[in-house]
């Protein structure tokens, strides 16, 4: 019973650690600007590509180490994905 019980935990444990960051990215949209993505995802990203203020690509990395971009073209976001393994 306390295995069963140790279980249950570890996995309600594991499945909330991703569940957060999902929630976040269920509110993306598209058209969004750089400030509200930051305000949405948190401040820990990179800055992959920067032609000009307005067009820029920024990555975040999740717990599970997941690589997140998110493409900005006129000040606006463009496109998100996740990149494949």
């Amino acid at each position: 019973m306390k295995k069963l019980l140790f279980v249950l935990f570890a996995a309600a444990m594991l499945t909330a650690c991703g569940t957060a960051y999902n929630t976040q990215l269920k509110q993306v949209q598209l058209g969004m600007t750089p400030q509200q993505i930051v305000t949405l995802m948190g401040d820990k990203y990179t800055v992959v590509e920067q032609k000009d203020n307005n067009n820029q690509t920024i990555m975040y990395k999740d717990k599970f180490k997941n690589e997140w971009y998110f493409q900005f073209v006129d000040g606006s976001l463009y496109k998100w994905y996740k990149e494949k393994e």
